[in-house]
């Protein structure tokens, strides 16, 4: 089976925009068979396919953007630090972060100060408790 792309949000929502008005006009059965056509489309659950065909389609924007934990500089230093490990995963990357800081500012790669560091120190690690580790080397 040849790989296809995935709907976005926006396209799934114009389609479901169009089938609203065969949805609401086909009879108990037509409708079961469009369901299961938007299902096999959209890639939705029944349920929320049921939902969005009878509510608001529109899009809303989030109430408050979140803002920034760390600054600028914390990101930069993020940034460095990953590429030297080849952009490992976040639960091995944490550890080590002061660590490969101290050895790049040795070798002049990366700016350190006494703030960077205790920033990168108290980094949370953002996928912990997702995997499991015992399969792990």
């Amino acid at each position: 089976m040849p790989y296809q792309d995935a709907m976005t949000i926006d396209e799934r929502r114009k389609y479901i925009r169009i089938m609203r008005s065969r949805y609401r006009k086909a009879d108990r059965q037509q409708r079961g068979a469009l369901l299961d056509e938007m299902q096999q489309v959209t890639e939705l659950a029944r349920k929320t396919l049921i939902r969005l065909l009878h509510g608001d389609l529109e899009r809303r924007p989030r109430r408050r953007q979140r803002g920034r934990r760390y600054g600028a500089d914390v990101d930069d230093a993020l940034r460095v630090i990953a590429e030297s490990y080849d952009y490992i995963c976040a639960e091995r990357l944490q550890p080590n972060l002061v660590t490969m800081a101290q050895q790049l500012a040795d070798h002049g790669e990366l700016h350190l100060s006494a703030g960077l560091l205790e920033h990168l120190d108290r980094c949370p690690c953002p996928c912990r408790g997702t995997t499991n580790h015992e399969n792990v080397l």
